[in-house]
């Protein structure tokens, strides 16, 4: 080779990536907003004492701890935030050149302020107190179309905007009103997924900072200055509030330790939000915002899913198996009768030449149905005969069982489309999940019947769903394939089989390589554990519950076969403490409508509060089923 040569590959090779690094440096001098430690518990304890003398209507004096004398770039402000059954009522900003005078500056403003002076002191005893330090600002990008999809980080920074005409005060959103007010990750990165977006409501959040400076919407553009955005250390009142106020990422507190005690206890409260949003009439309350506490009205025609509502009422039916409370029993019987009288009313039945019986679960009014609504739902009645021995919904799962063998085909794959009008199969469409569900279906039906034609058809749908991947690239890239994975270890008392705990591996090592770990983003503690595509795209929760069902079914697949995976098992761990800091509590609650009744519920993402049944179900349907590896770790624990 020429000297020449290796000159002009050497280039080829590191210029690209000089190039890039000149370019990372460029944006991190010019992008990042150098923030200061947090402050401690006691000086956010002196912080919160000022303000919250002031909001009782006691003389407030300037909070004095060392870490307050700490300099505030532009003069802060802090604010302070009041909340009142889950409703803001009123925000503070003080300005000063040290968080003790910016403390007091705003705890002054509390007595002028007509939203505060209409409290009653029950109300002000009631209210809960947040208070968002400003400690850093940075520019930011509006204007270019693909840079303002990251134009700042979700959750973490806020947008302002100062030099307003008139020398009207600057105009702040907090990073988690961000949220709250619906403002960020609208824009679907792709239609095919069209619930993960980016991006900020630029034209929203123009409206709602116009109102509060009180200019005129349309003239907002000529007098609004520069604007920025910034970080803030952000921390809230403690339920107790002789504790220390407990600091917040993306508006949350640190969840609790992974344990038995704490997973029981969070899939628990799981369970609960679901029952206490389970209709009269058996139908959920489907989906709500837990900000505004608007909510889908299971009395009347609106957006709902079949193999939702049937998941949702597996999961009822697994963790009363799992723990026996008696006040799950008489809400999984009335979701059970609405699945009972929609196979009655929906024209989906049935009878073979041979005598067979088959039933269908099919909406009212709909034409076509689907084999996601009838496998969960056999799930579901299996699940719920496993937990008491009671067989009477067992005739019922068997025609509803029979109707899934008719629709598989010789190789063991599905037909999952069936119009009911026409008694049609749909030998053309494939979706999502159902084939997995169907093979789940078949092996608990195997489990209460003994019926071995159900084992033998879902070890069948089985090794179709994972031969399927049996090409080049099968190895390497795997869809949302976390039914199979639960199917296979609940068939394995039956037939157990190498190809499936590879196959299951090898997904929950592609699954674990979009898992976040402690220490991958030292600025992003607080995603560890989250499965997500880049720190751009707030991971949503759901996935990171379903495929940690998958990969506890995967775990005692390997425990069955002799080889148990440690590493796995932590992995799932460190998931559920992601999760379990995902879930509404007392603690973290102060931006949740009372109404919403939302203790238990587990929102779409950290920066989305919408909440739908199947987020609630899958996330504590793999806190229940986690119980048992944190079992085994803190015995491994005991023994070390």
């Amino acid at each position: 080779m020429t000297r020449r040569r290796a000159l002009a590959l050497a280039a080829v090779w590191t210029v690209p990536s000089l190039v890039f690094l000149v370019l990372v440096t460029m944006v991190y001098t010019r992008w990042r907003i150098v923030v200061p430690p947090r402050l401690g518990p006691e000086a956010r304890a002196a912080v919160m004492t000022t303000l919250r003398d002031a909001l009782e209507g006691r003389t407030p004096v300037a909070p004095a701890h060392p870490e307050l004398g700490r300099r505030l770039p532009h003069q802060g402000p802090v604010a302070a935030s009041i909340f009142l059954e889950g409703r803001l009522v009123a925000r503070l900003d003080g300005y000063g050149d040290t968080v003790a005078g910016a403390t007091l500056a705003a705890a002054a403003r509390f007595a002028e302020h007509p939203a505060v002076a209409r409290l009653g002191p029950s109300e002000r005893a009631a209210a809960e107190l947040k208070v968002d330090v400003v400690v850093g600002r940075g520019p930011i990008e509006r204007d270019h179309p693909v840079l303002q999809l990251v134009a700042l980080h979700p959750g973490l920074e806020g947008l302002g905007v100062d030099r307003l005409a008139g020398d009207l005060p600057p105009q702040l959103l907090m990073p988690d009103e961000m949220f709250l007010l619906g403002l960020l990750a609208k824009k679907p990165l792709t239609t095919l997924m069209p619930e993960v977006g980016m991006g900020v409501e630029f034209g929203k959040a123009d409206q709602i900072l116009a109102t509060r400076a009180g200019i005129p919407p349309d003239r907002w553009k000529e007098r609004a200055g520069r604007y920025f955005r910034f970080r803030t250390d952000a921390f809230v009142e403690a339920p107790d509030r002789s504790a220390p106020p407990l600091a917040l990422s993306r508006g949350l507190p640190d969840g609790p330790p992974v344990s038995p005690a704490t997973l029981r206890q969070a899939a628990l409260d799981g369970a609960r939000y679901l029952v206490e949003h389970l209709g009269p009439n058996g139908r959920y309350i489907y989906e709500q915002n837990l900000t505004t506490g608007a909510a889908t009205d299971p009395m009347k025609p609106g957006p709902y899913s079949l193999p939702r509502h049937c998941g949702t009422t597996y999961f009822l039916a697994e963790i009363y198996r799992l723990t026996q409370e008696e006040w799950l029993r008489e809400p999984i019987e009335r979701a059970f009768a609405h699945m009972n009288e929609l196979v009655l009313a929906g024209g989906c039945t049935r009878t073979l030449p041979d005598g067979t019986e088959l039933a269908c679960i099919v909406d009212r009014g709909a034409e076509q149905t689907n084999r996601g609504s009838t496998a969960l739902g056999v799930v579901a009645l299996a699940e719920y005969q496993r937990a008491t021995g009671d067989p009477r919904y067992q005739p019922l799962a068997i025609r509803l069982t029979e109707w899934m063998l008719w629709m598989q085909r010789p190789d063991g794959s599905f037909r999952h489309r069936y119009n009911v009008r026409t008694q049609v199969a749909n030998d053309q469409v494939m979706d999502l999940y159902f084939s997995g569900e169907a093979a789940l279906a078949l092996a608990r039906m195997w489990e209460v019947t003994g019926d071995e034609r159900y084992a033998r058809a879902s070890v069948q749908a089985l090794d179709w769903l994972v031969d399927w991947y049996d090409f080049f690239v099968g190895g390497f890239l795997y869809g949302e394939e976390h039914w199979t994975c639960i199917s296979a270890e609940a068939i394995a008392r039956y037939q157990k089989r190498d190809k499936w705990l590879d196959f299951c591996h090898g997904l929950s090592r592609f699954w674990g390589q979009s898992q976040s770990k402690v220490g991958d983003w030292p600025d992003l503690p607080d995603l560890a554990g989250s499965h997500m595509f880049t720190p751009f795209v707030m991971p949503h929760n759901t996935p990171a519950g379903s495929h940690t069902e998958s990969r506890i079914s995967t775990y005692l697949q390997g425990k069955y076969h002799g080889r148990p995976s440690r590493a796995l098992r932590r992995e799932i761990l460190e998931t559920l403490h992601y999760l379990l800091r995902q879930q509404v509590r007392p603690d973290n609650d102060y931006a949740v409508v009372t109404r919403a009744r939302g203790l238990g519920a587990v929102p779409a993402s950290p920066v989305d509060r919408m909440v739908r049944i199947d987020y609630v179900q899958h996330v504590a349907s793999a806190m229940i089923r986690g119980v048992e590896l944190a079992e085994e770790e803190e015995a491994e624990r005991a023994r070390r």
